[in-house]
């Protein structure tokens, strides 16, 4: 196996398709994006930050990227709507199943993740959606198109069952919803108050295989302000990997997303941050056959 270096690649290193276990999949797109665009530069910059960073982990004793990471051409956005790119990021992330490999997606606006649950509907496996969010985003629709980042939780609930964590921000009619159908979502203002008991009726809603979509505005503007819409009270840093470190002891993962990166410029703390999240992700989802050292 030839190993490359890649300035464009995660970590700078860039595995063969063939030989790699897990798939990034950048993807260039903010059409549907409300207040501040810019996301559909996120993958770029994440990508950027993440060959400055140490891929040594010393919590998890050993480098995430080891388990063999391939990274994607970054797909680039068409100008027919969301519904049309969310069928591209399908089937995308449907090959990428099919050949037994571990996605990635790296945003660019949410409702691209509205194309991972379609693939994933194609395996007709039982997952259980793990959405870390600053929004519900359980909108029907949103200015007229069902496929808005302001929707993908609504799409999401039409074919999994799905826990909400991290969530501050919500309409009326979202609210009403929630406590209608009684859905498990699960406010940064619950977990602070008592986290304990939060997390152990999170884990009683998750099955064996879960997928985990995180936009990035879940975090607090503090120490993540590069996203589209921040919004205060936000999860910091220790807290969402203590959440994502539990969640997923013991289950299968079968992929993640980070997304919502919206650069700033002359400020790449926020970007390494994200990049250094997903090597977290990546360390506690899929880690290298022989484990840590």
């Amino acid at each position: 196996m030839i190993v490359h270096e890649s300035a464009w690649a995660y970590g700078g290193v860039q595995f063969p398709l063939e030989d790699a276990r897990a798939v990034v999949i950048p993807v260039a797109y903010d059409l549907t994006t409300t207040y501040a665009p810019g996301a559909r530069f996120g993958p770029w910059a994440l990508l950027q930050a993440s060959t400055h960073m140490e891929l040594f982990d010393e919590e998890l004793g050993f480098s995430p990227i080891d388990v063999g990471v391939h990274t994607m051409e970054t797909m680039e956005q068409v100008a027919s709507g969301p519904e049309a790119m969310v069928g591209r990021v399908a089937e995308t992330l449907s090959g990428v199943l099919r050949e037994g490999r571990f996605p990635i997606l790296v945003g660019g606006e949410h409702s691209l993740t509205i194309g991972a649950f379609h693939a994933l509907k194609e395996t007709r496996e039982s997952v259980t959606i793990v959405q870390f969010d600053a929004h519900a985003d359980l909108r029907q629709e949103y200015q007229g198109s069902r496929f808005s980042h302001a929707c993908v939780m609504a799409r999401a609930r039409e074919m999994f069952p799905c826990v909400q964590i991290g969530i501050r921000s919500m309409s009326e009619p979202e609210h009403a919803r929630i406590r209608a159908e009684s859905l498990p979502v699960f406010t940064a203002r619950r977990l602070r108050e008592d986290r304990e008991r939060a997390v152990s009726e999170i884990a009683s809603h998750l099955g064996e295989r879960i997928y985990v979509t995180i936009d990035l505005d879940v975090l607090d503007p503090s120490i993540l302000p590069s996203t589209g819409t921040p919004e205060p009270g936000g999860l910091l840093w220790g807290e969402i990997l203590g959440l994502i470190r539990t969640l997923t002891h013991g289950r299968k993962v079968v992929g993640f997303d980070v997304m919502e990166l919206s650069p700033l410029p002359a400020i790449t703390a926020p970007d390494f941050l994200a990049a250094k999240l997903l090597n977290k992700v990546l360390g506690y989802t899929c880690p290298p056959r022989e484990g840590p050292s």
